[in-house]
């Protein structure tokens, strides 16, 4: 199995960070989109996901489905419990090309932790 490469943000600082590393092209091919960074930013700045919550930035390429995202967030061994509701950012690519990119909400059972989980899904479009 290929591990997934992702990142957790939790705070602005963490944030600002990622923005900078994005901007100076330390992510090299795999450089974030604009509106990606901005959602992020108004999900952890609206406080939404609560103290204990996180929002993690997937790479790697995902399996729409619940096993794919507990991957991804790897809290094993708590039981995960995926919303129904799910979000949608389009971008486009340089070559002009649309590209989604899902943000899963996660509950993390006894916690009171919620997680955003931003990915990008394997399915053809």
């Amino acid at each position: 199995m290929k591990s997934k490469k992702s990142i957790r943000i939790k705070n602005i600082s963490q944030w600002q960070l990622l923005k900078q590393m994005n901007n100076n092209g330390f992510f090299g091919k795999k450089k974030i989109p604009e509106e990606v960074i901005i959602k992020i930013f108004r999900i952890i700045y609206s406080k939404e996901l609560g103290q204990e919550g996180f929002v993690v930035l997937c790479f790697s390429k995902v399996d729409d489905d619940l096993i794919g995202i507990e991957d991804i967030v790897g809290l094993y061994p708590y039981r995960l419990w995926l919303d129904e509701d799910m979000d949608e950012i389009e971008t486009r690519t340089k070559k002009g090309k649309i590209k989604r990119w899902y943000i899963a909400h996660v509950r993390v059972r006894g916690q009171r932790a919620k997680i955003a989980v931003i990915y990008t899904s394997t399915k053809d479009e």
